[in-house]
């Protein structure tokens, strides 16, 4: 009974701090800045704490690919988004980094919570085999 509370804690603390990351990033685009950067920025945070909790190996791989997606907007493609008459292929990139980040936001936290719930699985307490 206490795994099942542990789980269902750390379970809604990472919802409740997906959601606020997530009004985060559309904040700082209703601010100006670019969609797919604001949210590739939210989505790196949030893949580093859920990295944090546990050490995966997936994990780490979205918050390298995030950041790694995140610094190419930042250089290459809000450069070229911010000209006035530039073309259409940049927008459509942007919209494509948001995509991007818009999964990572929905798969990192999944992934979190399997593993907390594989944690607890495998931290039961164990019967002994009925004779």
């Amino acid at each position: 009974m206490i795994a099942i509370n542990s789980v269902r804690r750390k379970s809604a603390l990472l919802a409740a701090v997906s959601v606020l990351l997530a009004a985060l990033g559309l904040q700082a685009y209703a601010l100006g800045y670019p969609m797919g950067m604001s949210m590739l920025a939210v989505s790196t945070v949030q893949a580093g704490i859920c990295s944090a909790m546990f050490s995966s190996r997936l994990l780490k791989a979205a918050v390298a690919t995030n950041f790694l997606l995140f610094a190419f907007h930042a250089l290459v493609i809000t450069h070229f988004l911010l000209r006035p008459g530039s073309p259409a292929v940049f927008d459509v990139a942007d919209f494509a980094c948001a995509v991007f980040a818009a999964a990572s936001l929905v798969f990192t936290p999944v992934e979190t919570i399997a593993l907390i719930v594989r944690r607890a699985y495998l931290q039961r307490p164990r019967r002994g085999t009925p004779r």
